[in-house]
């Protein structure tokens, strides 16, 4: 079974529990790793085959965003979809995202298609940004599944790679596909595996096989302050400088939401990554900064968490059982928030620049206000009652050995 993630953390961790799942049933799983998350997939335990050059997802990502927000005087943050844009700047952002995906498809295309071509994989797993999927599923003859990630934007049924009209494709993916004799078809997925829990999906995918969505953002050693009995009420906030970069905000909002959430008596904990460690600045007490600490150790102790909206971040809250006030940076991150709120699990807050006393406003109303746990916690129990990851897999199994017959 090959896995293709996005080289990205939250992409490739959202495919670890369906990996290891095949990997528990007796398949040989590898995970097809460009060099930026190598070392993620190498800490959980699957097997990496390294990809591709060095490359910066997220920077190539940028140049979309600065291109909108030089073309608009506006940020990725401040349209809540895609068709709110101006016609053509739109169309200049997909024009742009899609060439960076496409980019990331040529680059490491070779590679790939040489290891699927001597070791033949009988599964690919694919993120849905990472066209080279499409590409070695036409090359090998193997199936391809898309992997999902959170409920689906209004546009996925007709973006690329999942039902774009191939005369609609990109010039640059069609000799990509020409030049290893593949054809190009609007959308080459079997199947679409889905960890979202039903209450928030917007409409189900095509051939969707659904499943527990299990908790993973990274490996490490529990620390010794999270066994210990929570006195105050503790409120997880999370945030990147990457969402700071997308928003356009000159601030580092954790920073100033901890420390307005800390004046109202409750415990504050902010997860963040080491680069993004320097941005917070002095800590007050009664906060407490952890570094590259999975979110899912900590969220399940808190009374609230406040983030951006993110798939992994926000469903890990949320089958968690916890209440969120999200600060969507992007349009996909609309959607989750939206679909969140509307489970009455959480609340969006789409203000730009950032209402900082709003947000911190919704964090203690959810910290006193136990209806919104109990909403929290009834997509927690749902999210617990689908099939899990090992039965999707024998789902799986079957359509493949169908195929073979």
């Amino acid at each position: 079974m090959l896995f293709v993630p996005l080289a990205a953390a939250g992409h490739f961790y959202t495919m670890v529990p369906l990996a290891w799942a095949f990997r528990v049933a007796g398949h040989d799983v590898r995970v097809a790793a460009q060099p930026s998350v190598l070392g993620l997939v190498n800490s959980s335990g699957l097997t990496a085959v390294p990809v591709g050059e060095p490359t910066n997802v997220l920077s190539n990502i940028k140049g979309s965003v600065d291109a909108l927000r030089s073309e608009t005087g506006k940020s990725l943050a401040d349209y809540g979809d895609l068709e709110s844009m101006p016609d053509e700047a739109r169309e200049r952002f997909k024009e742009l995202r899609r060439e960076t995906f496409v980019a990331m498809a040529s680059e490491i295309a070779d590679d790939l298609v040489g290891l699927a071509r001597s070791w033949r994989p009988d599964l690919i797993v694919t993120d849905p940004v990472m066209f080279v999927g499409a590409l070695l599923s036409e090359v090998t003859g193997a199936p391809l599944v898309r992997h999902l990630s959170g409920p689906l934007l209004p546009t996925f049924h007709r973006a690329l790679g999942s039902g774009l009209t191939v005369d609609e494709w990109p010039a640059s993916l069609l000799a990509l596909f020409e030049r290893f004799g593949a054809e190009p078809r609007p959308d080459p997925a079997m199947v679409n595996v889905d960890p979202t829990p039903p209450s928030l999906l917007t409409r189900p995918a095509a051939n969707r096989v659904g499943f527990r969505y299990v908790p993973y953002n990274g490996a490490t050693q529990m620390p010794g302050w999270l066994r210990e009995p929570v006195g105050r009420p503790r409120v997880c906030v999370s945030w990147s400088m990457t969402n700071t970069v997308t928003s356009g905000e000159k601030e580092y909002p954790a920073a100033a939401i901890a420390k307005a959430l800390v004046k109202r008596g409750v415990e504050v904990v902010v997860t963040v990554k080491a680069t993004d460690r320097p941005h917070f600045g002095q800590v007050p007490d009664g906060v407490r900064i952890v570094e590259e600490l999975p979110l899912q150790l900590v969220v399940p102790s808190c009374a609230a968490a406040v983030n951006h909206g993110g798939g992994g971040t926000s469903l890990t809250v949320v089958t968690s059982g916890t209440p969120q006030v999200m600060m969507p940076q992007d349009p996909a991150h609309v959607v989750n928030a939206e679909r969140i709120a509307t489970a009455g699990a959480g609340v969006a807050h789409r203000t730009r620049p950032i209402d900082i006393p709003a947000v911190v406003e919704a964090a203690s109303d959810m910290v006193d206000d136990g209806r919104w746990r109990a909403a929290a916690r009834a997509v927690q129990e749902e999210n617990a009652r689908q099939p899990s990851p090992a039965e999707a897999v024998r789902v799986l199994e079957q359509l493949v050995m169908a195929r073979l017959r």
